[in-house]
């Protein structure tokens, strides 16, 4: 498939590469192309501005500090019919208002948040409760040794495409529901950066839930 990365910091450029890694066509993008010439053209990958990899992607990930999204919704334009993995944040210390605003709206998640800004798009989250030093270390596993990745949509189809995405990496995708749902793996929640064996996340996901 072809994913377009905005962000190609630990978790993008991580991504990017493993999805490179496992045939997929990769965009990376950031505000000096130049700087990720040379690490895109070793595995393979595009480099562009961050229009360019909205445009490229099928899928696009979104890596980003959450503060800067208001922005980025200026720049891109729309991403309707596009699958929007969120792998954002809400950290008010770095990110600001837009993140404390965020937080202590009841009625949404940040995800949800998310979803609203890109409206067009199929928004899955995912990836935003992995540290990246696990994501590049512990990818391409197999079996019970593989690493759980939450991820949470509205919208079966993309979330079965991103789960796919996930296990295309050696990863185990764990399904936690709607995005409502994904309340349970953003910051301060008990499945955030637990980074545990797919076993290991099943058993503490059914002991919240009973």
């Amino acid at each position: 498939m072809k994913i377009g990365i905005i962000g190609s910091g630990y978790i993008g450029g991580t991504l990017g590469r493993h999805w490179a890694k496992a045939g997929h066509e990769v965009m990376f993008s950031s505000r000096n192309p130049e700087a990720l010439q040379q690490m895109a053209e070793a595995i393979g990958a595009q480099v562009g501005h961050v229009q360019s990899a909205a445009r490229f992607g099928e899928i696009i990930l979104l890596a980003v500090p959450f503060g800067v999204i208001p922005d980025l919704v200026s720049a891109i334009g729309t991403l309707d019919g596009k699958i929007l993995i969120d792998a954002t944040n809400p950290y008010p210390q770095r990110d600001g208002d837009v993140a404390q605003q965020v937080i202590d709206d009841a009625t949404q998640t940040a995800t949800g948040y998310v979803a609203s800004q890109f409206n067009g798009a199929k928004t899955v989250k995912a990836f935003n409760s992995i540290y990246f030093k696990v994501l590049a270390e512990q990818a391409f596993q197999s079996g019970s040794n593989r690493i759980a990745v939450q991820v949470a949509s509205d919208d079966a189809a993309a979330k079965q495409t991103v789960m796919q995405l996930i296990a295309d990496i050696g990863l185990a995708p764990q399904d936690i529901g709607s995005l409502n749902d994904s309340s349970i793996f953003e910051p301060g929640a008990p499945l955030y950066n637990q980074n545990l064996k797919i076993g290991d996340a099943e058993a503490k996901l059914s002991q919240l839930s009973t």
